[in-house]
């Protein structure tokens, strides 16, 4: 296995950025930094259509279901309040970066909130809870490269 193989199965480099529906790049810096992402693609349904004279029973694939889609970051006052103005109920543009800088991307509704904790457990995290209403669309690394401005705002 050479490096290149080897850096995609590491978790290093995972980012999520978000922008207002619409516009046309997302941030050069990744929204707070997150200790878990969704998968990005679910099995559809299926949809029964056996008929009588059918000897076993008969199906076709349902549309896929994308689900929700949760990722937790570690809690602070300053991520939750950055994660949180992307939280105004109006649609945004959510890009997943992967470590050899390919991605995912989609349009959804995001909420965030702060998780449980309990004593002696884990650092305090929080999810940012995004419900998608487009097709999760698999994006090469040129297509992310030039989705992500190259100035800071």
């Amino acid at each position: 296995m050479n490096e290149t193989d080897a850096k995609g199965l590491l978790d290093l480099g995972v980012e999520i950025r978000i922008k207002n529906h619409g516009e046309a790049k997302y941030p050069k810096e990744p929204l707070a930094g997150v200790t878990s992402i969704p998968a990005t693609g679910q099995a559809g349904g299926t949809i029964d259509v056996t008929t009588f004279s059918d000897p076993v029973k008969v199906y076709i694939p349902d549309r896929p279901d994308t689900g929700d889609m949760d990722y937790e970051y570690i809690y602070t006052l300053i991520k939750y309040n950055a994660v949180k103005a992307y939280c105004d109920n109006t649609a945004k543009d959510i890009l997943i970066k992967y470590p050899e800088g390919d991605g995912a991307e989609y349009t959804g509704i995001c909420q965030t909130w702060r998780n449980e904790k309990s004593v002696g457990s884990d650092a305090l995290k929080a999810t940012l809870h995004t419900v998608p209403s487009t097709l999760i669309v698999d994006k090469t690394k040129d297509e992310v490269s030039a989705l992500i401005s190259t100035t800071a705002e």
